[in-house]
C-alpha cells in the first residue's frame, strides 16, 4: 500500500469522512502574497482536502423555512448540518490528523480553519468565505485545493460541486511537508455544473447577487473555468440575515447591493448584540439558497422525488 493509500485510508476509514483528496501545494503557489502555501509552512509540499457530506435530513429544513414559513426547524441545519457539529467534528480530526501524520512520518502539518472567520474579529471581513475566501479569514482556499484534488469541480455558484451531493458537503484540509509518491488528479468525470442549461443557482438569489448569464474566470492550478460574476456584498446581505427575505425578523434590512460601509456598519452592529454567540463570530447560514437548491447530486432524489421540496414541481 503506498503511502498516498495509507493516509486516504487513514481519513476515510479512522476518521469517518467521506472525502478525501490530496493534491501537490504547488497548485496554490500563484495564490496572492500571504495566502501561498509556502506563506504559511515553508517546507510545504501537500495539501490534504477531505470532509463529510451535510445530513439531508438537516438540509431539508431550509426548505421548510423558504417554501413553508418554518423558521424554528432552521437550526437543525445552521446548527448541526453547517456550523456547530459538523464544525466541531472537522475541527477536531483536522486536529488528529496532522498530529498523526507528524508522528507516523516526522513531518511537519498545519491543520487550516476549515470554516470562515475563526479567530478572526469581523472588522474588515464582509463576505462568506464562498463569495470571496480572501476575505474570509481563511489562511488558504480549501476549494481551490479540493478541486485540485479530485473531489469535485467548482460550480457556477462559487462552490465545490461533487457528483453525488452537488454542493452539499463540508470541507477542511492540512498543508504538510510530506510529500508522495502519487497525487489525485483534477475531476475528470461528467460535467456537474451546466450553467448554460441550468440557471437555479442565479434565480433563487434572493438579492440577485449571482449573475445568470456573465461569468468570470477561475483558475486552481491547471484547472479553469468560468463562475457566475458574483456581488460579494449583495451575497453577504442574505448569507447574514440582514435582508427580511432570509430573516423575517431582521429590524434593520440593508440595502440589496450595500457599499462596504453599509455592510461593515451592519456586521459592527450584529456582532455587539447582546446574546450574539457563534462558532464563526458572524452566522451566514440564513440563504444558503444557492446550496440547498443546486440540482446537481442527490437533490432529485432526495428532496425533489420525496417531495420535501417543491422546487420544479407543479
Amino acid at each position: 500500500m503506498t503511502r498516498t493509500e495509507q493516509v486516504k485510508r487513514r481519513i476515510l476509514l479512522d476518521s469517518d469522512m467521506d472525502y478525501a483528496g490530496i493534491c501537490p501545494s504547488a497548485v496554490l503557489e500563484g495564490e496572492p502574497r500571504g495566502r501561498r502555501p509556502s506563506d504559511l509552512l515553508p517546507n510545504a509540499k501537500s495539501i490534504l482536502v477531505f470532509g463529510r457530506k451535510l445530513i439531508s435530513g438537516s438540509v431539508q429544513t431550509k426548505f421548510r423555512q423558504f417554501e413553508d414559513g418554518v423558521m424554528n426547524v432552521s437550526g437543525s441545519y445552521s446548527a448541526h448540518s453547517f456550523v456547530l457539529s459538523v464544525n466541531h467534528l472537522c475541527m477536531n480530526e483536522t486536529y488528529n490528523i496532522a498530529q498523526d501524520l507528524e508522528n507516523t512520518y516526522g513531518c511537519f502539518a498545519m491543520p487550516l480553519t476549515n470554516n470562515v472567520l475563526q479567530a478572526v474579529q469581523p472588522e474588515g471581513n464582509y463576505a462568506p468565505f464562498f463569495a470571496d475566501p480572501m476575505k474570509a479569514g481563511l489562511p488558504l482556499d480549501i476549494y481551490k485545493a479540493a478541486v485540485a484534488a479530485g473531489i469535485g469541480e467548482m460550480g457556477w455558484n462559487h462552490r465545490i460541486i461533487t457528483p453525488d451531493n452537488g454542493p452539499r458537503v463540508y470541507l477542511c484540509a492540512i498543508l504538510t511537508s510530506l510529500e508522495f509518491e502519487e497525487y489525485d488528479k483534477p475531476y475528470a468525470g461528467k460535467k456537474l455544473c451546466e450553467p448554460e442549461k441550468c440557471s437555479v443557482c442565479s434565480r433563487v438569489c434572493p438579492t440577485h447577487a449571482l449573475d445568470g448569464e456573465m461569468g468570470v474566470e477561475w483558475h486552481a492550478g491547471e484547472v479553469s473555468c468560468k463562475v457566475g460574476k458574483l456581488d460579494v456584498n449583495g451575497c453577504a446581505a442574505a448569507c447574514f440575515g440582514f435582508r427580511r427575505e432570509t430573516n423575517p425578523m431582521c429590524a434593520s434590512p440593508i440595502s440589496e447591493h450595500p457599499s462596504e460601509e453599509e455592510l461593515a456598519q451592519a456586521l459592527k452592529k450584529q456582532f455587539a448584540a447582546p446574546g450574539f454567540q457563534t462558532l464563526d463570530h458572524l452566522p451566514m447560514y440564513h440563504c444558503e439558497r444557492c446550496l440547498i437548491y443546486c440540482p446537481v447530486g442527490n437533490f432529485e432524489r432526495d428532496f425533489r422525488a420525496t417531495g420535501l421540496s417543491k422546487e420544479g414541481q407543479g
